[in-house]
This record gives C-alpha cells, sequence and structure tokens, in this order.
C-alpha cells in the first residue's frame, strides 16, 4: 500500500488547527457561560464558593466524561468507562496539586485550611475505598 507523506503532514497540521480551534472555543463557553450560572445557582442556593467549585463546577466539567462512560458501560458494553473514570481521576489530582504548587507565586507560602483540606482527603479515601469495593465484588 502506498503512503502519501505530504497528504499526512496536511492532515497532521489540520487536525492541529482543530483541536487548538476546540479547546479556545471551550474556554470561552465555559468562562461567558458555565462559571456566571454556577455563580447565579451558588448566590441562590446560598452555597460557599469552596462547595460550589467542588461540586457544580466538577460536575460541569465531567458532564462529557459522563456521557460517554455511561454510553460505553450501557450501549456498547465495554470496559471503557472504568478505565476513563480512573485514568482521569489520577490525572485530574495529579495536574490540580502540581498545577496549584506551579500557579503560585515564587517564594510564597501556600496557606490551606484544614478543614478543607480534611474533607477533601476523606472524601477521596471514601471513594476509593468504594471503587475497592465495588471492583472486588
Amino acid at each position: 500500500m502506498e503512503t502519501h507523506p505530504q497528504s499526512s503532514y496536511y492532515q497532521h497540521i489540520l487536525l492541529t488547527i482543530t483541536a487548538l480551534l476546540s479547546f479556545w472555543t471551550q474556554s470561552i463557553i465555559t468562562e461567558e457561560r458555565l462559571v456566571p450560572a454556577l455563580h447565579i445557582l451558588a448566590d441562590h442556593y446560598s452555597i460557599p464558593d469552596d462547595v460550589a467549585g467542588a461540586t457544580f463546577m466538577a460536575a460541569g466539567a465531567s458532564s462529557p466524561e459522563l456521557l460517554c462512560t455511561l454510553v460505553s458501560l450501557f450501549v456498547t458494553h465495554s470496559s471503557l468507562g472504568l478505565g476513563t473514570i480512573v485514568g482521569s481521576e489520577m490525572f485530574n489530582q495529579l495536574v490540580i496539586c502540581a498545577g496549584s504548587v506551579y500557579a503560585s507565586k515564587n517564594g510564597q507560602k501556600l496557606v490551606l485550611d484544614r478543614r478543607m483540606v480534611v474533607r477533601e482527603v476523606a472524601f477521596y479515601g471514601v471513594s476509593i475505598a468504594l471503587l475497592y469495593v465495588a471492583l472486588s465484588a
């Protein structure tokens, strides 16, 4: 089978441009539509900003992943859903922690509220325990 290197080169450029435009449009839509809507919900129900960010923002950001997982589990009966959830959770934990440290100013200490850290670690531990129970059953 004969390959055309020139065609492959243009395909890579087109895919790169398409991906960059996709990321850009998603950031615009999130910044102009999702975040203000979440602020309205949080204000209406008197939810603190940290709780709203941990729940509503996480749900909004994970909706496409959740939909793909549900389709893979219930429509195609594939095990792709579990790998998607576990892999993205590991990635999110590592990147968010590293990004927070990187975003802090040089030499400035990060101040953490002990209650929030304990709450987040406790819920993360519960979710890992539930995942273990679900996988071992």
